[in-house]
């Protein structure tokens, strides 16, 4: 028997041989996105994902935050980070300090805002509020220079599933689009946040691209090439063996750079108990220093084509989050789906299940719920 040639029902036939039926069936499992996990997969015929023609970014850059509520010397903040490589940073709550001509000619500035502020020479990245975008007015700058950030943050913190978190910041971007206009998406980015599912994580990345080339594609204004940024959740850190947090964020950074984003943040492993601190930060940056210059993940900018795995999950994620966008869509829209009773109680009632499946030790996380050290 070839391998190359072998099908689906030929391995499962040779497994069940070996090991026996029951056997078999107990290596199945079923995903929180009710996706079937086998044992083994096969190549598809009949696949609609061309593995070879994913879509990828040249290449993806580290991304440094900086929080400038924090009483803090920006231009001292950010000549370290010019220090230690990097030179693409978002600022935080940014009220018009000044900054060295000699610093901004060295990086890429984007300035953080839930609204449009002019008379600045940086980048104006706008990230409305999810939970209500009826607070967004963009009806004055739509023709002005600025990216509109959509983050799934909102939608990760509360508990949705990967196929929730792709619908519903699809059908966000979509909805401002239709309120402002096509010549909207062509200033839409997306920021995802990175959860500990590793391979389902990985596969969320090229899910959103081909959602959003084909919906941008439906408006006219096909874009194939969408900034995305990944970022560690802060959902799973714990403050009980808070060193873990460490290695769960550099899971969840390499997932969101194998699955194609632009640029890569991290967070501090003491998020959850501590304010922001020189040590912490140093921790951060270093972790994604290291991703980037001694793993050599950064030499190939598609790593998963060829994997039968992961093109089973793209396919299965689009086409439920596509399903789910439809049903959010039909349901009156994003903003309809967030009232009572609307589509984003199921993200509730997955955050639910998800709390359940931890108390019960059906899920485990280190240090928390199993592997406590004392």
């Amino acid at each position: 028997m070839k391998v190359g040639n072998t099908t689906h029902n030929q391995w499962a036939s040779k497994i069940i041989n070996d090991i026996g039926e029951k056997e078999y069936c107990d290596l199945f499992s079923l995903s929180n996105e009710e996706i079937t996990i086998s044992p083994h997969y096969s190549k598809n015929a009949d696949s609609i994902i061309n593995p070879d023609k994913l879509l990828f970014p040249k290449t993806w850059n580290i991304m440094g935050d900086i929080d400038c509520s924090n009483n803090i010397d920006l231009n001292e903040e950010i000549k370290k980070l010019l220090e230690i490589d990097i030179n693409n940073f978002t600022l935080y709550n940014y009220a018009n300090e000044d900054i060295d001509k000699s610093v901004i000619s060295r990086g890429n500035f984007f300035i953080s805002s839930d609204k449009f502020i002019e008379k600045t020479d940086l980048n104006i990245l706008i990230e409305p509020k999810l939970d209500s975008i009826d607070d967004l007015n963009l009806n004055d700058c739509v023709n002005e220079k600025f990216k509109l950030n959509i983050s799934s943050e909102f939608f990760k913190n509360s508990g949705a599933n990967i196929i929730q978190e792709i619908a519903f910041l699809i059908s966000a971007a979509s909805e401002l689009v239709e309120k402002y206009g096509i010549n909207l998406i062509e200033k839409i980015s997306f920021e995802v946040i990175q959860g500990n599912n590793y391979f389902f994580e990985i596969a969320k990345i090229q899910v959103l691209r081909i959602i959003w080339s084909i919906i941008s594609k439906e408006y006219g204004k096909q874009i194939d090439n969408c900034i995305i940024t990944a970022k560690p959740s802060t959902k799973n850190k714990t403050i009980e063996n808070y060193n873990n947090n460490i290695i769960r964020s550099t899971s969840e950074c390499m997932s969101g750079i194998l699955g194609g984003c632009n640029f890569i943040k991290s967070i501090a492993y003491d998020i959850k108990f501590k304010n922001r601190n020189e040590f912490s930060d140093r921790i951060k940056y270093n972790q994604l220093l290291i991703l980037k210059n001694e793993t050599s993940i950064d030499k190939v900018n598609n790593a998963i084509s060829g994997s039968y795995y992961l093109t089973y999950l793209i396919e299965n994620l689009a086409q439920k989050s596509i399903d789910l966008f439809k049903k959010i869509i039909s349901n009156g829209g994003y903003s309809e789906s967030l009232k009572n009773n609307g589509l984003f109680n199921h993200i509730l009632l997955n955050s639910k299940k998800e709390k359940e499946q931890y108390n019960s030790g059906e899920k485990i996380l280190v240090g928390f719920n199993k592997y406590i050290d004392e």
